[in-house]
């Protein structure tokens, strides 16, 4: 993939896609872990066999290493294959995120499974919750409600997408003459700023932040996640 103003798009496609698929896919694995296991969970915690937070950690720990061998080897094969950018330093940096990025969305999933363990109205509230919060990212709403600006700083999407794009572009893009980018005028020569294409992209705060948020979500929410399976009333757990 030449490194043109033609192709800004074809990169930041290949990485919403990337992030989009792993981070569903993560949310709805995760939350089937609890409702499935729903009547064990409460037999073995009604008889004292281990703590709650034991099983919990068990849980999420064991299941970690499965949930991102895939998403590693899809990126090591289509990063190469794409040819988004041919540094391996951003080969790397990227694929951390799209990690953590699987880590926040399984955090999520996991919060919804634990504050929901029906699973038929919890998969109705999943996929409301994570169509709401992709549509949300960034990359096809640019004109959010102000009511609802609030959903996009708890996005996973939003967070992951901003900073695997900021690493992609690391120079500036040099025209082409397809007048995709404005600050080209048309023209086959000459250059557009990284900055100025972050901005039509829509990118917001640097990548540093964004991997932290992706981070935060991952901790917080996983937190939560126990917290809302610990609350659980004795009637709900027939």
């Amino acid at each position: 993939m030449p490194y043109t103003e033609s192709t800004v798009y074809d990169r930041s496609s290949y990485y919403f896609f990337t992030m989009t698929f792993w981070v569903f896919d993560a949310m709805f694995t995760a939350y089937m872990a609890f409702p499935l296991e729903r009547s064990i969970i409460f037999k073995e915690r009604s008889s004292g066999a281990y703590h709650l937070s034991a099983y919990f950690m068990a849980k999420t720990t064991s299941e970690a290493p499965a949930r991102l061998a895939l998403p590693a080897i899809y990126m090591t094969i289509s990063y190469w294959m794409s040819g988004v950018n041919n540094n391996f330093g951003i080969f790397i940096a990227s694929t951390l995120c799209s990690l953590l990025s699987v880590l926040a969305g399984e955090s999520i999933g996991l919060f919804l499974g634990a504050a929901v363990l029906d699973m038929e109205k919890g998969m109705v509230i999943m996929t409301v919750a994570a169509l709401g919060l992709m549509v949300v990212g960034g990359f096809f709403v640019r004109n959010v409600p102000h009511w609802l600006l609030w959903l996009g700083y708890i996005s996973p999407f939003k967070y992951s997408y901003n900073s695997s794009v900021q690493l992609v572009f690391d120079r500036p893009v040099p025209c082409d003459g397809s007048g995709l980018l404005a600050a080209c005028g048309g023209d086959d020569t000459g250059a557009v700023s990284v900055e100025d294409v972050l901005q039509f992209l829509g990118v917001q705060f640097s990548a540093g932040f964004n991997a932290a948020m992706l981070l935060v979500i991952f901790i917080v929410v996983r937190i939560f996640a126990f917290y809302a399976l610990k609350s659980k009333k004795a009637e709900e757990r027939m």
